[in-house]
């Protein structure tokens, strides 16, 4: 099964669906070996920028700063939303990345983080939902990766964004029976107003 996923993943081939139905494709990543650094680290916090590719126009940026994973999509990654977001703790964002598409567009991306939930290191993982809204991408909901049904969860979200979402001023929601610790609740604006 897992072999599978992993063919299927690596082809970008598309899940079987009839038609009119969302789907999904998915784009692996790996910093050293598939993408561009396009910013060099500075030796000390920041590890630098690389570019990755993504689907039909969509763009993966990465950028990682004190452990931590930034994570730019769509047309314009470093400019979105997306971008200017992480969690406060130690992270990395993990490779696919899942896009859903409806009618063969790409309208959301799914993303799964491993989260520092302590000082011991001890981790914990959760899923991404951003939207992809025009130009920009930001985040839309959050789901903990202990959630039940998580992967579900998150295709149901990302196939149900309101075409009036709006990134800049709404704010992402979430699912998780173990609490929000480290993930800031505000809207694009109140971000870059912070």
């Amino acid at each position: 099964m897992r072999k599978a996923l992993w063919l299927s993943s690596f082809c970008l081939w598309p899940l079987a669906a009839l038609a009119g139905e969302n789907t999904s494709v998915y784009t692996p990543f790996d910093l050293e070996k598939t993408c561009i650094q396009v910013e060099r680290g500075d030796g000390m916090t920041f590890a630098g920028t690389w570019k990755c590719a993504g689907f039909k126009g969509n763009d993966i940026l990465v950028s990682v700063d004190d452990d931590r994973s930034f994570v730019g999509l769509g047309p314009n990654p470093k400019e979105s939303c997306a971008y200017a977001k992480t969690f406060s703790r130690f992270n990395t964002a993990l490779s696919p990345v899942e896009w859903r598409l409806k009618d063969g567009k790409p309208v959301a991306a799914l993303e799964r983080w491993r989260v520092v939930t302590d000082d011991d290191g001890n981790t914990m993982t959760w899923l991404v939902v951003t939207a992809l809204k025009g130009k920009d991408a930001c985040p839309y909901h959050y789901i903990a990766g202990s959630y039940p049904n998580a992967n579900e969860l998150a295709r149901f979200y990302a196939d149900g964004i309101e075409a009036d979402y709006d990134c800049e001023h709404d704010t992402p929601t979430v699912d998780s029976k173990v609490g929000t610790d480290g993930i800031t609740f505000v809207s694009c604006a109140e971000a870059k107003a912070e």
